[in-house]
């Protein structure tokens, strides 16, 4: 039988596998050329804003705060 995971701990294994995919679009982009290059921080900040969001859904005690923000 499967271990069955907590929210907090699946909401973590999301945030830790977006990581490398941030990372990686990243690197494509700047790879692109000038053309592509202006998007980067914008790309980077909804990625980071995304895997905020998925952590507040899973910490309950802390969405609240956070979605206020937004």
């Amino acid at each position: 039988m499967l271990k069955r995971r907590g929210r907090v701990q699946r909401g973590f294994i999301v945030a830790a596998s977006a990581a490398g995919s941030i990372g990686e679009l990243a690197g494509g982009m700047w790879r692109g050329g000038p053309a592509k290059r202006w998007l980067l921080p914008l790309a980077i900040f909804l990625c980071v804003t995304g895997v905020v969001l998925t952590l507040a859904a899973s910490v309950e005690a802390l969405a609240p705060f956070i979605y206020s923000i937004f």
